[in-house]
C-alpha cells in the first residue's frame, strides 16, 4: 500500500500535493508505510539536507490530514496564480526552519492498517519512526535540532512522545493541545456480546469549518478552501480507539523545553486548562507560554497567523542547547 491507495492519490487528491516532495517511512514493528511530507528542494543543484537544518515536525490533530492543515494553498501552482497561501510550512520554510509533516495511519496519505482503526500509541511509535527517518536524513548524531509540534489531539501524541526515556527530539510544541487532567477516557468493556457496529462515516463540510469561530479573522473564502481540502483528503472519519492511553498524558514527565500556544478564545483548550499544564511541566527545562489575542483553534491558518509564525520560530531558534547527552 502507497498513497496511491489513499484519497490523496487521487487526480483530485494529488493537487493538493503541490510543492510537497512525498516520502514513505516504514513503521517500527510493522513496516506499515507512513507518509511523511516536506517542501521541494527550492535549490536547482538538488542539495542534500545540511545537519545544521533547524528541523520541525508536524502532527496533525484527531480528524483531519497534515495536508489541509500544514500546506493550505501552498504551492507554485497556487502562487502563479496569485492565491494567497496559507501553508503553515511555506511560512516556516522563509524563517529557516525545515518543516516536515506526517499522516497518522488512516488519514490523508497514509493507508489505513490490518485493524481499520487509530489509537494513541500506534502514533507515538509511529512519530518516533519518522523522528528516526528525519535524524538520518539530516544526519544528526544528536537531537538537538529536532523540534516536534503536535497540534489539538495531535498535541497529546506529542506528549507521549515527550514523556518517553529518551525523547528523539530536543524542543516540544504543545499547540491548542486539548490536554485536560479531568477528562479521563474510559477503556472498552472485556465481555460485552454485541459490540457496537461503527461503520463508515463521512466527514461533513460542517466540521471542517467549526474551528473557525471569531467573525473577522478568517475570510470565507479561506475558510471555504479548508473545508474543501480536508474533505478531500478525508472524506471518511478515521475511527480513533483505545483513547484511555491518553490518560497517561503527565506533563511533570515532560523534561525536554517546552512551548504550550494557544488562541485565547480557543474553546477546545480554555486557558485555566492551559496554566495547568503548563504549570504542571516537569522542572529543569526551559518552558514558554504564548496566548495569541483574537484567536480560537486554528491560529495557523487565521489572518494574524504570522504571529504565530513568530512564536514558533523564536521558540525553535533562540532556546537553550539542549540534547547533547542523548545519541542515536
Amino acid at each position: 500500500m502507497t498513497i496511491a491507495d489513499t484519497p490523496l492519490g487521487t487526480k483530485e487528491g494529488s493537487l493538493l500535493l503541490d510543492g510537497l516532495d512525498i516520502f514513505t517511512v516504514p513503521a517500527s514493528g510493522d513496516d506499515h508505510p507512513l507518509t511523511v511530507y516536506g517542501l521541494k528542494q527550492q535549490t536547482s543543484d538538488g542539495a542534500e539536507p545540511r545537519p545544521d537544518d533547524h528541523v520541525l515536525l508536524l502532527l496533525h490533530g484527531r480528524t483531519w490530514s497534515s495536508v489541509p492543515v500544514y500546506h493550505l494553498l501552498g504551492g507554485p501552482k497556487n502562487a502563479a496564480k496569485g492565491v494567497e497561501s496559507r501553508s503553515l510550512m511555506e511560512a516556516l520554510n522563509e524563517r529557516n526552519v525545515t518543516a516536515y509533516a506526517m499522516d497518522f495511519r488512516g488519514f490523508g496519505g497514509t493507508p489505513k492498517d490490518a485493524t481499520g482503526t487509530v489509537e494513541p500509541n500506534r502514533c507515538m511509535e509511529d512519530v518516533e519512526s519518522v523522528l528516526r527517518w528525519l535524524a538520518a536524513r539530516h544526519k544528526c548524531s544528536t537531537p538537538e535540532k529536532i523540534s516536534l509540534m503536535g497540534w489539538s489531539q495531535g498535541a497529546l501524541v506529542a506528549q507521549l512522545a515527550a514523556q518517553r526515556r529518551k525523547p528523539m527530539f530536543s524542543r516540544l510544541i504543545l499547540y491548542g493541545s486539548i490536554f485536560d487532567p479531568m477528562v479521563r477516557y474510559p477503556r472498552e468493556p472485556l465481555y460485552v456480546k454485541n459490540r457496537e457496529y461503527v461503520g463508515d462515516v463521512d466527514n461533513t463540510f460542517d466540521a471542517a469549518v467549526e474551528d473557525f469561530t471569531i467573525e473577522g479573522t478568517i475570510p470565507p473564502k479561506a475558510a471555504t478552501n479548508f473545508a474543501e481540502a480536508a474533505l478531500l483528503s478525508d472524506p471518511i472519519k478515521a475511527q480513533w480507539k483505545h483513547l484511555y492511553q491518553f490518560n497517561n498524558c503527565d506533563p511533570g514527565m515532560v523534561h525536554v523545553p517546552t512551548l504550550v500556544v494557544v488562541g485565547d478564545q480557543d474553546p477546545y483548550a480554555p486557558l485555566h486548562v492551559q496554566q495547568e499544564l503548563f504549570a504542571n511541566l516537569g522542572r529543569g527545562s526551559d518552558r514558554t507560554w504564548s496566548i495569541l489575542s483574537d484567536a480560537d483553534h486554528a491560529v495557523h491558518l487565521l489572518e494574524g497567523r504570522s504571529r504565530f509564525v513568530n512564536v514558533v520560530t523564536s521558540f525553535i531558534m533562540n532556546g537553550k542547547r539542549i540534547g547533547k547527552e542523548t545519541v542515536f
